[in-house]
């Protein structure tokens, strides 16, 4: 069974922070070395996804390495955005250790005759008589483009570093 690669260390610092619908994305640039610069989108609520429990820490850890009073019920900043930036953007040029990972995803693009598709998060795709099939993650039925409708498809593979955890330096 192959070995998992470890996650990477970064020291870097907190360049800004911008509202992105209803999430917070953060931009942080490396001390030293690459990439040129990070970036994070964390979610404040739904309180019931872990994925926003885990935003929510790295948000908390940002406003602790910055110095800043954190909030005595995080989770209500998702009724407010605004308030969650400000807080944010006051540890503007605060450095923190970003624990990253390497993400791999998968993406088809479709040529038909109505034009390009690019479909992501694809687990995996095959060839049937009828239809070319794609698997995504999070759905559980394959989706299927049918076969006389594609002119061609091809995959890629993109790669991108993805913030596991905030702490201080």
């Amino acid at each position: 069974m192959p070995r998992a690669t470890p996650n990477k260390k970064l020291v870097c610092v907190v360049r800004d922070a911008e509202l992105d619908g209803a999430a917070l994305r953060v931009r942080f640039t490396p001390v030293r070395g690459n990439p040129p610069e990070l970036e994070d989108r964390i979610r404040l609520g739904p309180q019931d996804d872990i994925a926003v429990v885990n935003g929510v820490g790295r948000f908390l850890r940002l406003l602790r390495a910055g110095r800043v009073q954190v909030p005595t019920d995080p989770y209500r900043l998702h009724d407010d955005p605004e308030r969650a930036l400000a807080l944010l953007r006051r540890c503007q040029g605060t450095e923190v250790v970003l624990e990253v990972r390497r993400r791999l995803e998968m993406v088809v693009s479709v040529w038909t005759e109505s034009g390009v598709e690019k479909i992501s998060d694809v687990l995996d795709f095959h060839e049937e008589p009828t239809a070319l099939a794609v698997r995504r993650r999070g759905s559980q039925s394959l989706l299927r483009i049918p076969r006389e409708s594609v002119i061609r498809y091809e995959s890629t593979t993109l790669s991108s570093l993805e913030i596991v955890s905030v702490a201080l330096p």
